[in-house]
């Protein structure tokens, strides 16, 4: 007569040797802390940047909307924007060949590193503005010092280089909408003025013509200072020529005059717009030059932002083997070795 075990019955006979279970878990641990450390080792240093972000000026912040091409809706928009910002820059080949010349500088080990071995060494996170996490890994405690200690150099340096930019971006910025506001004032002017010249050289014709004995008509007399309003910059001397203006019914000799001096004015205005408006234009490029200049240099950081590596806080070095996951695994792995072997000796005793 054969002794059949339903599964139910084995596994309830398994799990209730809790301490062989228990047992396997700590043999399997164990082999597992042994076996990190026959790992080659691995030392992270840490280092904290404080990073200070002005996310109200956000929306005022022209040109890195322009960089960003797409609207920042919320605060935390422009922050997290910034602060990928700084992530993406800090492992840029620029950033990396500076600090390896550094190193390099000071130990001869970093010889032979290249700029992509030391890309995987370094890692740089944040979770909001105010601190920026640097770490940096290696073989021995004093190497991922020294890593870290001089990438945080070179991004406190740079960045704050690429914010002072950023801040003659901001002076350089306001000064070109001013030239490029007067540039087209200057140009709607010229355009206005050589329109409205010849209508009054039209309306001086036929004041000319008109019976001297006669007013000058009502419909005539509104048209007529209509048009020399559109020319007129409203400075002195032509609110001192629109005061000036006829009255309604008055004679063409009392319109004449006053239409030579509207004519005066505005040759006097064409004449020196010109010169004006190349200035304006040749201001307009010279700025646009330098505005292109210090966007490029200021590395798309805002104008708003402050960053400071604190000189008196050392990095922070610790063992980073994977002791933790490794006895964990060993662990696990050593209970379900144990429950298989369990539940194919329990199968083999029913079916004999």
């Amino acid at each position: 007569m054969t002794n059949k075990m339903s599964f139910r019955d084995i596994i309830f006979s398994l799990t209730h040797r809790w301490y062989m279970i228990a047992a396997c878990f700590v043999v399997g641990a164990l082999l597992g802390w042994g076996a990190s450390k026959l790992l080659p080792p691995l030392y992270r240093a840490d280092l904290d940047l404080y990073v200070g972000i002005n996310a109200y000026r956000g929306p005022r912040d022209r040109y890195i909307v322009q960089v960003v091409q797409d609207e920042l809706r919320k605060l935390d928009d422009y922050k997290n924007w910034q602060m990928e910002q700084l992530n993406g820059l800090a492992v840029t080949d620029e950033f990396l060949s500076d600090t390896l010349e550094r190193l390099r500088a000071g130990d001869d080990y970093w010889l032979d590193v290249s700029v992509e071995d030391l890309f995987y060494q370094l890692r740089g996170s944040w979770r909001n503005a105010g601190r920026w996490h640097l770490a940096a890994e290696a073989s021995r405690p004093e190497l991922a010092v020294q890593a870290v200690e001089n990438w945080g150099e070179v991004i406190a340096e740079r960045m704050n280089e690429g914010i002072l930019h950023a801040r003659q971006l901001v002076a350089i910025d306001a000064s070109l909408v001013t030239v490029a506001d007067e540039l087209t004032d200057s140009l709607a002017r010229y355009q206005t003025l050589a329109w409205v010249k010849p209508d009054l050289e039209a309306a001086r014709q036929a004041l000319e013509d008109h019976p001297p004995d006669e007013p000058w008509g009502a419909y005539d007399h509104w048209r007529l200072i209509s048009q020399t309003t559109r020319a007129a910059d409203w400075g002195p001397g032509w609110s001192a020529l629109i005061e000036a203006y006829p009255a309604p019914q008055a004679l063409p000799a009392e319109y004449l005059p006053w239409v030579e001096r509207a004519l005066v004015s505005i040759e006097s205005d064409l004449e020196g717009l010109p010169e004006l408006i190349e200035y304006l234009e040749t201001q307009h490029e010279t700025l646009a030059a330098q505005y292109a200049e210090e966007a490029e240099k200021s590395l798309g950081l805002s104008a708003g932002m402050e960053l400071e590596m604190s000189e008196e806080i050392s990095p922070r070095v610790e063992d980073v083997r994977p002791s933790g996951s490794l006895m964990l695994v060993g662990g696990f792995l050593a209970v379900v070795i144990w429950l298989l072997l369990g539940l194919v000796r329990f199968t083999r005793r029913g079916e004999s």
